[in-house]
């Protein structure tokens, strides 16, 4: 898939999250059946899935009467985009500021903070 700017919503996320850790296309009756608890319908699933597939972030495959959806955009990809996007909008696109901030507000525990210096020393 591209790397062209994809706007998810967190309900559109949900269902991605579906699709992504499925090995093969899903029915909307997979779908739903794998929201386990959720309140959406069938109904719902599908309007989502066709937002989806307007956003060309999904495909689906037909066969016979049978729509089969599965992902286009890979969720590493769609992952990475969204953190670019956060650290920009936060952070000034800095990954330091975003670091420095944990820290100060202690969320960065000394376990974290060993992890990264190691993740540093690698380089």
């Amino acid at each position: 898939m591209s790397p062209a700017k994809h706007t998810i919503t967190d309900a559109e996320y949900s269902i991605m999250k579906i699709l992504w850790s499925s090995e093969t296309p899903m029915t909307v009756a997979d779908v739903v059946n794998a929201l386990d608890g959720s309140h959406w319908t069938a109904s719902t699933v599908s309007t989502f899935l066709q937002r989806l597939l307007k956003k060309e972030v999904v495909s689906c495959e037909k066969r016979g009467k049978t729509n089969l959806y599965y992902p286009l955009l890979k969720q590493q990809d769609y992952d990475l985009q969204e953190t670019e996007t956060f650290l920009s909008k936060i952070y000034k696109g800095s990954v330091k500021n975003l670091v420095a901030a944990l820290y100060e507000n202690q969320k960065l525990s000394k376990e974290d903070i060993s992890e990264l210096k190691t993740m540093f020393e690698l380089e």
